[in-house]
């Protein structure tokens, strides 16, 4: 075992040490609970010879509040107490700080998931690393980089990952038809052994870039369209040739992996042709990557759909609990047409850099509140995102007998990007269909569960109503939370997904289901169970509407996997699926075109089909209400 004596590691708190969920008003920590291989990490870093700290920004919470959650999360213990600093992390001075209350040290780390955050780290002179698991690498003295390590076709039946999960190696993303390609963060000796071990590994980008970029997947290029062999095809990115542009570290067939900068906007890459969910923000996930969590005991969800069917009592509940106006009502709220509850704004943006986002926050903490009257546990839960500390916003309505826990999302953040000149501080953006279509649909579904909770008394899973911020970023309010319901252990059985459900230009009234994820075919498969049992439902409590067009269909990649928050889950392990309009073309040659929103990331988009959209949502409200009862 080498020494670290002479060394201090600091770590952020939220999401790298522990799962923090704030008080419904921001200023109180509801419940911290230390990640299962944290206390390890801290122990070993002890037992080297380093010590301890924390550098976190805990916004309005108070300091004392703060120092009482670690102690009674028992995290205090394994920490220097001299070495727990509280303030903003917008500059070096806090980490010159956190430095000088060390002493003399021969090396300082600091551990955190925000790029920006490492930036300024790095400035005042420590050493960064973006996961506890690859602190004691970069206090060595080991380097960084990208990676991206690929099974050889022969091997790609053999239990491997059990070798990688041994590494200095934080895996971001699973891709490939068979799961068997990994990019991940690893250290300058973990490739070295991988290619020892016989695996295929290609050095992504320069040696140390992970400390101040976050690795982006950006699809949807010029190329895709053009075709082979077109000399009009283009792979880069909007802005590639603008100052501090970001480097594209490989072509796939996925899309460009792109190495963002910090103090750089994904969104400054937005390109006029891209479709729904276009980036993807690679964020470290759960190992196993791509385990079936609901095989392990985790979670109970079957491989087979659950019998999917409602009662008369209930469908009468359904059908008057979700009409056109309720999802009128809501839309209103977070596009500007009406005030906002929780403090009366006019929420004119839901963009995570406007102010308006905050004012949105609160407004559905005021909204599940509401709803909930007392029964709701509401909670707030913060992410680092490009030097902000946006939040999604969670209404637990706790179980009865039954175990396991559904959760009904969309995401509330918004975008204008395709407008030329977007000001994403400053402009509009109401999101009408993309996403308040959804927050609508979550909000009604949490007025009816309660009707049909107390009409019912059945045996009961817990279920979260839960909004995410940053979707448009790349997923990332929706990765940062299933990562810690991960890393919790929490047995989630469902997600059903909403996003833009409030678009239909056509005749067909058709709608998309999908739960396509090649990362995994046994969480492709439980996830193909929980999408099948939606469409059972369509004849009992929607029959305006036709059979959906269900992805993947006969072997074809469901083109929207990975293009929304229901990926982040599936990334985890758990089983999950979109809900939403007519997005693409398919499934199948003989199917009919996609029916795409016009309006889609233009401030113009500020109206919806109310009534198209209730009846998608009061299916995906059955779709739940079945799966957490029977």
């Amino acid at each position: 075992m080498s020494s670290l004596t002479g060394t201090v590691a600091f770590f952020d708190l939220g999401g790298t040490l522990a799962s923090v969920a704030l008080s419904p008003d921001g200023d109180r920590i509801a419940d911290l609970t230390v990640y299962a291989d944290v206390p390890e990490v801290l122990a070993d870093l002890r037992r080297r010879g380093a010590r301890g700290g924390i550098v976190s920004d805990p916004g309005p919470v108070p300091h004392e509040e703060v120092d009482r959650a670690l102690e009674e999360a028992g995290l205090r213990s394994l920490l220097d107490p001299d070495l727990l600093v509280y303030d903003r992390k917008d500059s070096p001075g806090v980490f010159e700080q956190a430095v000088a209350r060390a002493g003399a040290v021969d090396r300082a780390l600091f551990v955190g998931e925000d790029a920006g955050e490492r930036a300024h780290a790095l400035r005042a002179g420590l050493l960064v690393a973006p996961h506890p698991r690859l602190a004691v690498a970069v206090l060595e003295g080991d380097h960084l980089r990208y990676l991206r390590v690929s099974v050889p076709p022969a091997h790609a039946g053999e239990d491997w990952r059990a070798a990688l999960g041994d590494l200095p190696l934080l895996p971001l993303h699973v891709t490939g038809r068979t799961g068997t390609t990994v990019h991940a963060i690893g250290t300058t000796s973990a490739a070295a052994r991988l290619g020892d071990l016989g695996l295929e590994v290609d050095r992504l980008g320069a040696e140390d870039e992970p400390l101040t970029a976050d690795l982006y997947l950006l699809r949807d290029d010029r190329r895709v369209d053009s075709g082979f062999l077109v000399p009009d095809g283009d792979r880069r990115p909007p802005s590639a040739t603008a100052p501090a542009a970001p480097a594209v570290l490989a072509a796939t067939d996925d899309g460009l992996l792109v190495a963002v900068p910090a103090g750089r906007s994904v969104e400054a890459f937005h390109g006029g042709a891209t479709r729904h969910g276009h980036d993807l923000k690679l964020s470290p996930i759960a190992w196993p990557a791509g385990a079936d969590r609901t095989g392990t005991g985790l979670a109970a969800a079957p491989a087979a759909a659950v019998p999917a069917t409602v009662t008369p009592a209930e469908r009468e509940v359904l059908d008057a609990g979700i009409r056109p106006e309720h999802l009128t009502e809501h839309l209103a709220r977070y596009t500007g047409a009406a005030p906002a509850r929780g403090g009366g704004a006019v929420i004119t943006s839901r963009h995570v850099r406007h102010p308006d986002n905050r004012a949105a926050v609160t407004a559905l903490v005021a909204d599940l509140a509401r709803i909930g009257r007392g029964r709701f546990l509401v909670r707030r839960h913060a992410f680092p995102h490009e030097g902000r500390r946006p939040e999604n916003v969670e209404a637990e309505f706790p179980g009865r007998g039954l175990d396991g826990v559904v959760l009904v999302t969309a995401h509330m953040d918004s975008t204008g990007a395709r407008q030329p000149d977007y000001r994403p501080e400053a402009d509009p953006a109401p999101g009408a269909d993309d996403d308040a279509s959804g927050v609508a649909g979550v909000l009604a579904a949490a007025e009816v569960f309660g009707t049909l909770d107390g009409a019912s008394g059945a045996p009961r899973r817990t279920v979260r109503f839960v909004l995410f911020n940053a979707e448009e970023q790349g997923l990332v309010g929706s990765s940062a939370y299933a990562r810690d319901q991960a890393r919790l252990g929490t047995p989630i059985v469902a997600v059903l997904q909403m996003d833009m459900i409030g678009w239909d230009s056509g005749s067909g009234r058709t709608f998309e289901l999908h739960a396509g994820f090649s990362g995994s075919q046994a969480v492709q498969q439980r996830s193909l169970a929980l999408a099948r049992t939606v469409a059972a439902l369509v004849a009992q409590v929607s029959p305006a509407l036709p059979a959906p067009q269900l992805y993947p269909h006969d072997g074809e990649v469901d083109p929207g996997e990975a293009r929304s928050d229901h990926h982040s889950f599936q990334a985890v392990g758990y089983p999950a699926c979109l809900v939403s309009e007519d997005l693409f073309a398919g499934p199948g040659p003989s199917a009919p075109p996609a029916d795409m929103n016009p309006q889609y990331h233009l401030p113009s988009d500020v109206s919806i089909d109310a009534g198209y959209a209730a009846d998608i949502a009061r299916l995906v409200t059955a779709a739940a209400w079945v799966t957490a009862t029977r």
